[in-house]
């Protein structure tokens, strides 16, 4: 059965986030995915919140970056959440993209290397309090109240693969569903040269959504999120879209800088459909279908959503919920 969950953006205040949220568990979502990132409220603290206002779902914090916070540290603060709400909290861990660590200061070496350590650590710390490998020792000094699935968020081959290899689940950022079939099966053969059971990994289509009854407002509202996910597609996904060295340089440029005005000159409107579901609500049924045909046990309603959320996200779960009258779901 595929789980439907959301993506909220840390970026209003707690109140408004916590609101957000309970309203999110009453009109029937399974959870929530809370976003980390240098220039928003931090998801841990963020969560912390809201946990207490709406025990309807469960909490997801990605994706978690081991290049801004220390294993040892993201270990700790999943842990003590346990306490504030044990088993509803899962965690997802990927490299970011590079634009971005580059704009903070971090330079992003030997992602594959980083993730494959951090979860190795995170996990021991979660389930044996301690760890002990190499040059890294150290441990917990209290008892987590619950375990805490970890995912990896990922787009590259490599790390596709590498989710399906070490993943509790996977969080697979694409929303073309060719894109997404492309991606399930790079997991698919992380989790066969582990010798895993795929239904034992829980592989979410992690989409980016603007949704609107006018598409030009969706479109707008879209186009940043489309700029970032740009930033850091592989190779093989951007030559198939066509954007030009020069083009991806001005974006890089205009994101360094947060000169959104510029931005919009440079991501052209074919561009933002080929990275996001965008345009009237309608068009999301026939896109849920294929990627719950592809084999995708989790769905996430990301970011934006739309110009209007709340308005969004309950024709959105109209969607979902005529969708499982088909018996498609």
């Amino acid at each position: 059965m595929t789980v439907f969950s959301v993506e909220i953006v840390p970026k209003d205040p707690l109140w408004k986030i916590d609101l957000l949220t309970y309203i999110i568990g009453e009109l029937g979502f399974s959870g929530v995915w809370l976003s980390e990132h240098p220039h928003n409220r931090s998801s841990f603290i963020t969560a912390s919140s809201l946990l207490n206002k709406a025990s309807r779902v469960w909490v997801g914090l990605g994706v978690i970056n081991p290049y801004t916070i220390n294993p040892f540290v993201i270990a700790q603060l999943a842990a003590s959440l346990t306490e504030v709400a044990p088993n509803r909290i899962k965690i997802a861990i990927g490299a970011g993209d590079k634009t971005t660590l580059e704009s903070i200061g971090i330079e992003r070496i030997k992602p594959l290397e980083k993730i494959r350590e951090a979860v190795t650590i995170i996990r021991q710390l979660l389930t044996k309090k301690k760890i002990a490998i190499d040059r890294i020792h150290g441990r917990l000094d209290f008892n987590p109240r619950s375990s805490v699935p970890i995912y990896i968020g990922a787009q590259g081959p490599k790390m596709l693969q590498l989710g399906g290899e070490i993943g509790d689940g996977v969080l697979v950022n694409y929303s073309n569903p060719e894109d997404l079939e492309w991606a399930y099966n790079e997991v698919k053969k992380g989790i066969e040269k582990a010798g895993r059971k795929i239904e034992n990994v829980d592989i979410a289509a992690y989409l980016t959504i603007s949704l609107d009854e006018e598409p030009e407002k969706a479109v707008k509202t879209a186009t940043p999120y489309a700029a970032y996910i740009l930033c850091g597609l592989p190779e093989k996904i951007m030559e198939k879209i066509g954007v030009s060295e020069e083009k991806l340089i001005k974006v890089k440029e205009a994101i360094q800088k947060g000169d959104w005005l510029r931005l919009y000159d440079f991501m052209d409107v074919d561009i933002v459909k080929k990275l996001v579901i965008v345009g009237q609500p309608r068009i999301l049924e026939e896109k849920l279908r294929e990627i719950i045909d592809i084999g995708y046990s989790q769905i996430v309603i990301g970011a934006p959503i739309g110009p209007r959320i709340l308005r969004t996200l309950r024709e959105i779960k109209k969607t979902i919920d005529e969708a499982k009258r088909n018996l498609y779901i």
